[in-house]
């Protein structure tokens, strides 16, 4: 703490000048993002088939991706974000891409059927530091 009004020549020891401005806190958060490619696969006993989740779910997550569908039959794509729960609906042979934000949880869900897919996407978030 400077005491003194008179200045001291910088980079003494002990002492400081009381005309600098104070130094600027450094940012404190950092911008990650994270990418894959998944297959996933289910059958008529699966039931709720998470291909995402995030932990804790207060993380706020902007998720870009695609999920495509390689069965003969549709598949519905369920997407929990903050706001509440969409479910899009993937006909058979078929993909969809997407951008949403505040996302938790994507979980897929067949018609009682074997079905197979891919999900490839890129999540965003952001993250303080210490």
């Amino acid at each position: 703490m400077c005491n003194n009004n008179y200045k001291q020549p910088i980079g003494s020891i002990g002492r400081c000048d009381c005309k600098c401005p104070k130094r600027p806190e450094r940012d404190r958060f950092q911008t990650l993002t994270f990418e894959n490619c998944v297959p996933f696969a289910g059958g008529p006993s699966t039931a709720d088939n998470h291909i995402f989740d995030v932990e804790p779910n207060s993380l706020p997550v902007v998720l870009a991706g695609t999920i495509e569908n390689f069965s003969d039959d549709g598949i519905n794509a369920r997407f929990e974000r903050s706001g509440g729960v969409f479910v899009l609906p993937i006909q058979a042979n078929s993909a969809v891409s997407f951008v949403y934000d505040d996302v938790t949880k994507v979980t897929i869900n067949g018609f009682g059927q074997e079905y197979t897919g891919s999900f490839k996407f890129q999540a965003t978030y952001t993250v303080e530091v210490e």
